[in-house]
């Protein structure tokens, strides 16, 4: 599972970090953005479902990529209320053919998901204690590349255009989701699944290929290689949403029991 995440590197830097090839493209495409959505560019150091992230969709050959920001939390064009997002900020890679929310996505409906880390909580606990204990003895981890480089997340995204309630009816409602996937050597011991990560601007780049069927891309939807990810251990002050700023990532020193 996924369920926060940060965004504190430039966005600007993100972008060329990933779409090297369209450099001149991106200071016009932030300044107009930036004027519509300002929130989405601050400094995010806890990023919670239902919040607007920045994604690219997917673009034809003889296209441009365009950044946007969404709404997360898959909102599907037939429903008719925000609730079900909670239910599908996550999709596993797993069932995603079986899934009809989702299946029709994997052809045109991929996108990538902007960040520069998430947070897991590992349970501390033995499964002899109540869901309550376990839920009282998480212990918080900030999941990032080294040297805290940005991280291409691997989404699907989609548009509602009906009228739902506290949402303006004007406008379509452009909402995404993260796939997961197990999780690999660097953040097992931390949980069993993870958010499926895109390593380097190639499979950006086949990801986001109009031209490209899904069963071409699939391949990319595995677990992250050992070396790909650093898990740092933090406070548990990112469980309340309302938390924000730097001082959430910092590692949080500790003292083993002494016996």
């Amino acid at each position: 599972m996924c369920g926060r995440l940060t965004l504190h590197t430039p966005v600007l830097n993100w972008l060329l970090e990933f779409f090297p090839a369209y450099a001149n493209l991106w200071p016009a495409n932030l300044s107009a953005m930036i004027k519509i959505h300002p929130e989405v560019f601050q400094a995010r150091y806890n990023i919670a479902p239902t919040q607007n992230v920045l994604v690219v969709p997917q673009f034809a050959a003889d296209a441009t990529p365009v950044l946007h920001s969404m709404r997360w939390g898959l909102v599907p064009p037939w429903a008719d209320s925000l609730k079900i997002a909670y239910s599908m900020i996550n999709a596993r890679c797993e069932t995603l053919e079986e899934k009809p929310t989702y299946k029709p996505l994997l052809a045109q409906g991929r996108c990538v998901l902007i960040a520069d880390g998430y947070y897991e909580w590992k349970q501390t606990l033995g499964p002899e204690a109540t869901a309550k204990e376990q839920s009282a003895n998480k212990q918080t981890y900030w999941i990032h590349r080294p040297e805290t480089k940005p991280l291409a997340l691997a989404a699907l995204w989609t548009s509602n255009h009906k009228a739902i309630e506290g949402l303006p009816s004007k406008e379509p409602l452009h909402s995404t989701t993260i796939i997961t996937t197990q999780a690999g050597p660097d953040t097992h011991l931390v949980h069993d699944r993870m958010p499926v990560i895109l390593k380097d601007h190639e499979q950006v780049a086949r990801w986001l290929s109009s031209h490209s069927p899904w069963q071409t891309v699939r391949d990319l939807v595995g677990s992250a290689p050992q070396g790909t990810l650093e898990p740092t251990r933090v406070s548990s002050k990112v469980n309340a949403v309302r938390n924000q700023g730097p001082e959430l990532i910092e590692p949080e020193l500790f003292t083993p029991e002494l016996f």
